[in-house]
C-alpha cells in the first residue's frame, strides 16, 4: 500500500512536471509589463532610464521535458530620457569665450520584437526556467524631443551645469526629430532571463543586450539598446 502511494505521488509530480513543458506538447501565452530602458555603449553620459510597455504573446514547443523553444510577438516602448551638457572653448580677436550647452529631452522608440529562445527548464526547482537566444526587433515609431539651451560664458562653470547668455538668460532651442531620422530600422539583441511559473501563471525578468548601433544620423553614436523587461503572463497549453 504505501508503494502504491508512493507511485501515485511520483506520478503526480511528473504529472506537473509535463503540464509545464511536455516532451511534443505546445502552448501559447500571452504576457505584458513594463520595459526599463536606456541606450549603453556610449561614453556621453548623456542617456539615462525610461520606463515603457511591453506586451505581446509567445508559443513554445516541448523539444524534451526540460528544455523548449519558444517564439514571440511582442509590442515594446523603449528609448531613454536624455539628460547632460557640454562646452567648447571658441577663441575670437585674441578672446578667450566658454560656448556652452545643456540637453534636456527623450527618445521614445517602439518595436514589433521577435524573440527566438532557448528555454531551459530546473528539474530540481518546480517552474523556474533559464533562458536566452536571438531576438529581431523591428522599429514602428520613435520620435526625438529636446530642448537645448545654449550660452557662454567667461569662464569654465563648474557644478550643475546651468549655462546663461550675458543677460543672465538662457537661450532655449527646440527640436523635434523622426523615427527616420534617429533610428536604424531593424535592431538585432541578445535576451538573458530567468522565469518562475506556478499554476500556469509566469513571471519573467530578461534582460535585453543590443547588437546594433542605432543611431543613424549624420553623427552617429555608439549608442545600443538595453533594457530589463518584466511581464507576468498565463500559459494555455493546446
Amino acid at each position: 500500500m504505501k508503494r502504491f502511494v508512493l507511485l501515485a505521488a511520483l506520478a503526480c509530480c511528473m504529472g506537473d512536471v509535463q503540464a509545464q513543458n511536455e516532451k511534443g506538447g505546445f502552448s501559447i501565452k500571452p504576457v505584458a509589463g513594463v520595459n526599463i530602458s536606456t541606450l549603453g555603449n556610449t561614453s556621453t553620459g548623456l542617456y539615462h532610464t525610461k520606463v515603457g510597455m511591453t506586451g505581446g504573446i509567445e508559443a513554445e514547443y516541448g523539444v524534451t521535458n526540460w528544455f523548449g523553444l519558444s517564439l514571440g510577438m511582442l509590442y515594446s516602448e523603449q528609448g531613454a530620457k536624455l539628460k547632460g551638457g557640454a562646452y567648447a572653448i571658441v577663441t575670437e580677436n585674441n578672446q578667450q569665450t566658454i560656448v556652452a550647452t545643456t540637453i534636456k529631452g527623450k527618445l521614445k522608440a517602439t518595436y514589433l520584437n521577435l524573440p527566438l529562445l532557448a528555454n531551459i527548464y530546473i528539474p530540481k526547482i518546480k517552474g523556474l526556467a533559464l533562458k536566452t537566444g536571438v531576438q529581431l526587433g523591428i522599429l514602428t515609431s520613435s520620435k526625438m524631443n529636446t530642448d537645448i539651451a545654449i550660452a557662454s560664458a567667461s569662464s569654465i562653470p563648474t557644478g550643475e551645469i546651468q549655462f546663461i547668455d550675458q543677460t543672465n538668460q538662457p537661450t532655449y532651442q527646440e527640436e523635434s526629430f523622426s523615427a527616420s531620422d534617429v533610428c536604424k530600422s531593424v535592431d538585432v539583441a541578445i535576451p538573458v532571463g530567468i522565469s518562475y511559473e506556478y499554476k500556469n501563471i509566469s513571471l519573467d525578468a530578461r534582460y535585453h543586450f543590443g547588437l546594433t548601433k542605432i543611431d543613424k544620423t549624420e553623427n552617429p553614436d555608439t549608442a545600443h539598446n538595453r533594457y530589463l523587461s518584466l511581464t507576468l503572463g498565463y500559459r494555455f497549453h493546446l
